[in-house]
Order: C-alpha cells, then sequence, then structure tokens
C-alpha cells in the first residue's frame, strides 16, 4: 500500500484558515484536491473543538492512502481528556437537541466523513476522521 503522508504542527494560537490552506496545499501537492471541501471543514471543527475545550499543545495530521481505497485520515490531537464518541452521537438521537446548540462541529464531521472517532494517548487524546473520495 503506498501512502503519501505529512504531519503538519500548530499551537493553540494559529488560526484555523492557516490551517486549512495549508491542508488544502498539501491536497493540491499530493493531487487529492477531490478531498479539499470536506476537508477544510473537518480540520476547522476539530480545531475549533481542541482550542475550545483541550489543551495546549494542539498538533494537526494529515495522512492520505492512495490504494486500495483512496481515503484522507485527519487528526487533531491535544493535551486535554478524551470523549465518549458514543455519548456525543446519543445525544444528536434525543428530541431535545438542536442543531443551535453546542455540538454542531461534530455533527458536521459525522455527515462528512466515513467514519471519526476519539482515542486517548499517553498525553491526552486525538480526535480523528477518514473521509474518502468525493462520489462524481
Amino acid at each position: 500500500m503506498k501512502r503519501d503522508s505529512s504531519r503538519l504542527s500548530y499551537d493553540s494560537a494559529e488560526p484555523a484558515g492557516a490551517v486549512r490552506d495549508d491542508l488544502c496545499a498539501h491536497l493540491a501537492r499530493w493531487q487529492a484536491e477531490e478531498f479539499a471541501n470536506d476537508a477544510s471543514v473537518v480540520v476547522s471543527e476539530l480545531l475549533s473543538n481542541a482550542i475550545r475545550h483541550g489543551r495546549p499543545p494542539v498538533r494537526v495530521a494529515c495522512a492520505l492512502r492512495r490504494s486500495p481505497d483512496r481515503a484522507l485520515r485527519i487528526e487533531v490531537a491535544d493535551a486535554g481528556a478524551s470523549f465518549d464518541t458514543t455519548l456525543v452521537r446519543a445525544r444528536w438521537r434525543h428530541p431535545s437537541f438542536t442543531l443551535e446548540e453546542s455540538g454542531r462541529g461534530l455533527f458536521l464531521v459525522d455527515a462528512l466523513a466515513s467514519r471519526w472517532g476519539d482515542e486517548p494517548t499517553g498525553d491526552g487524546h486525538t480526535v480523528w476522521a477518514v473521509l474518502d473520495p468525493p462520489d462524481g
């Protein structure tokens, strides 16, 4: 399996726009521009959550799998505590949930990613999302 990857590192002072632009530049170099729109939304939402709810340092990483099934994995890690994705998803199904509440970002990630999750690490946690190429 051929894999192109790059680790992008930012501290919490780096604006999300700069991270999005850098990710899109990486995707262009990898000839994977088809991921750019969804990847921009996903990295923005994950980074915003890490800055708002996590603790520095915040790190962003992405990896492109070329074969057999092309996919892009985006990871945002911080030194904060991990969370239970099952509870997050259950909250969306609750009748009192509205998109006016907090939690819209992960709702968007869930809609755009083929899968996503949260993994505890020795120094915090990593929220990850896998994007498949868009149809068409």
